[in-house]
């Protein structure tokens, strides 16, 4: 599926633009690289062949200082524009893929939120909220695991009206900030440099180990006097044959120590060798939100939180040093060799448990500042590149209300037919709170449930929709479109599909909800399935609650006439009875006339006399 793009929208002049300006920046930066790789090489030549005469006799050696000092002069400005060259890769690669995104060549991100995923969720599966080609996959233009579960927990549970109006506001502050969206995309020194969100629960919900404060003086004073002695022998402050025993009793002690240690140390170190690269992404990320001015209410009190109970950029910055060392241990026997002589990463082990004792509550926190922001920045980026798309106007909690003109379901293409909508149980002279679309199969029922849900879904995160105009109230969401059976519970369809309803009508009781049903008791008869559909849809809409329910079973649509429903009869269908599958996917009034089974069965060779 491809998400519509605008050509006339900012994104589409600016990505281009920018993608052009920094490919010919990197262009530039490779012919500089070059001159300065030949220039080193001259250098260094020079200083070889200096180093090789003056060896001889034929030359001075003080005659090398100068080439050599240009050599390193040289040297230091390749490897800076080695580095610049490399972010201005990163960049280009960024917008390749924003570019991938505008023209519908590419529009999922590749993360599909899968491991965010609760089986029990009243609509995750039937939107396609999570999974491949889904709404989530398209939104996920974050830079970080913690990010993606930050998304994925705006998309799954919306906040209160309160919080709604402020994440508007905030997305609507960060839209135009692609300055902004570039650093983040930059931080951390790989580009697909990250860990899952979890890994970062287990490690902080770990208890850490004990270590008495005496075992900390001990390893420093052993470490003082390893270095010590080293010293007073190179330098000749006493004779070998005295240093060396007191450095192999020092030694011993010190590696009695560390081995009595070792069953506390080294899992500290073992889960805090993954951590190094990421604590550097978390706090340059903290450190940007920090320095970045901001007028919203929600971005200021992200900035607000990440600075308590401590700051955690610098809190963060404790803790780096030991994350480098067990980083540091796992790539060269002789560094290892070199930690263990000094008892480095005891040491280390030491401090990551005292950091984690002290900042493991304040770091939850700085987490979850994170994850929101960058929750707040990919709705950011899809309401910049979707400038169509419209803020629908939030009305009250105590109402039920979603009313759109030209709606359409935002994963499919820019031409995709719309159809506008208006549900609302008060303030109309006519209220309807219920749908009751009839309609042929493949006529496109079930993606215009879609379509209602997932522009709901992102109004209540505070982000545009794909309409013209729309107002929506807070509302919970409930949807039974994609039930399946399973034969590992073995639990039918309609089992599930029951279990599912009462979960529906369970979330009415605490608020304003909307509902998406789709063929409603479908393994039932015709009978039992009228009984028991009007008796839902009556117990739903009497809970302050409205929605839409699809179906064959013209049955259904006698419902209608119960005035305790407020339901209308829609269809949808083919416009031309004499062509039964031209279908033209626009909802229109009243029950469905045609059928088209047995034009379908015509096209697979089928006849019905």
């Amino acid at each position: 599926m491809n998400a519509p793009s605008d050509t006339s929208g900012p994104a589409c002049s600016y990505y281009p633009a920018r993608h052009a300006a920094l490919t010919t920046a990197s262009q530039t930066l490779g012919n500089h690289a070059r001159r300065l790789r030949l220039a080193l090489l001259f250098f260094g030549g020079v200083s070889a062949v200096i180093l090789i005469e003056a060896l001889e006799g034929a030359l001075r050696l003080r005659l090398i200082v100068i080439p050599l000092i240009l050599a390193f002069a040289v040297l230091n400005r390749y490897l800076r524009a080695q580095r610049e060259h490399a972010r201005l890769q990163r960049l280009i690669d960024y917008y390749d893929r924003s570019i991938a995104r505008m023209d519908g060549t590419q529009t999922q991100s590749g993360h599909t939120g899968e491991e965010f995923r609760s089986e029990t969720h009243l609509y995750d599966r039937d939107l396609l909220i999570l999974g491949p080609d889904s709404l989530f996959g398209m939104l996920a233009t974050t830079r970080t695991g913690l990010g993606q579960r930050g998304l994925a927990n705006t998309l799954l549970h919306p906040p209160n009206r309160a919080d709604l109006l402020e994440h508007r506001a905030a997305i609507q502050e960060l839209s135009p900030r692609n300055d902004l969206r570039e650093q983040v995309h930059l931080l951390g020194d790989y580009q697909f440099q990250q860990v899952a969100a979890t890994f970062f629960d287990e490690w902080l919900d770990d208890p850490p180990p004990t270590f008495h404060p005496a075992f900390r003086y001990i390893l420093f004073t052993t470490t003082s006097a390893i270095f010590a002695l080293l010293i007073a022998g190179v330098i000749h402050l006493g004779p070998w044959s005295t240093i060396v025993p007191n450095l192999i009793a020092v030694i011993a002690l010190q590696t009695a120590i560390g081995m009595y240690l070792r069953k506390r140390v080294l899992p500290l170190l073992k889960n805090a060798y993954h951590l190094s690269n990421q604590m550097d992404i978390l706090r340059d990320g903290l450190a940007l939100l920090q320095r970045t001015s901001f007028a919203s209410p929600k971005l200021l009190t992200l900035q607000q939180l990440s600075l308590k109970p401590g700051n955690a950029v610098s809190a963060l910055k404790k803790i780096q040093n030991q994350l480098t060392v067990a980083e540091q241990r796992e790539k060269g026997e002789w560094i290892l060799a070199l930690f263990l002589l000094v008892c480095a990463g005891t040491h280390a082990a030491i401090s990551i448990a005292n950091w984690k004792r002290q900042y493991a509550t304040s770091m939850k926190q700085w987490l979850a500042v994170w994850a929101e922001f960058e929750s707040l920045s990919a709705l950011a980026t899809y309401a910049y590149e979707h400038p169509q798309n419209v803020y629908p106007e939030i009305l009250p909690s105590n109402t039920a209300v979603f009313e759109a003109t030209s709606l359409a379901h935002p994963l499919l293409p820019a031409n995709a037919v719309s159809n506008d909508i208006a549900l609302n149980t008060s303030g109309r002279e006519n209220p309807t709170s219920l749908y009751l679309i009839s309609g042929s199969n493949m006529a496109g029922k079930s993606t215009l449930l879609r379509a209602i849900g997932s522009n709901a879904v992102l109004a209540l995160a505070g982000a545009p929709i794909r309409a013209t105009t729309a107002r929506i109230s807070p509302l919970h969401i409930g949807a039974s479109i994609s039930v399946t059976d399973s034969l590992a519970e073995g639990k039918s369809k309609f089992l599930a599909e029951v279990e599912r309803l009462h979960a529906i009508l369970k979330a009415s009781d605490e608020g304003p909800l909307l509902f998406l049903i789709d063929e409603i008791f479908s393994g039932t008869n015709s009978l039992d399935r009228r009984i028991a559909a009007e008796a839902v849809a009556r117990t739903l809409t009497t809970r302050n609650a409205i929605g839409a329910l699809s179906t064959h079973d013209l049955t259904l649509t006698e419902m209608a006439a119960n005035p305790a429903l407020r339901a209308v009869n829609v269809h949808m269908g083919s416009p031309n009875p004499a062509a039964p599958l031209a279908f033209d996917y626009r909802l229109k009034p009243g029950v469905n006339p045609t059928t088209n089974a047995l034009a379908i069965l015509a096209l697979i060779g089928i006849d019905v006399e």
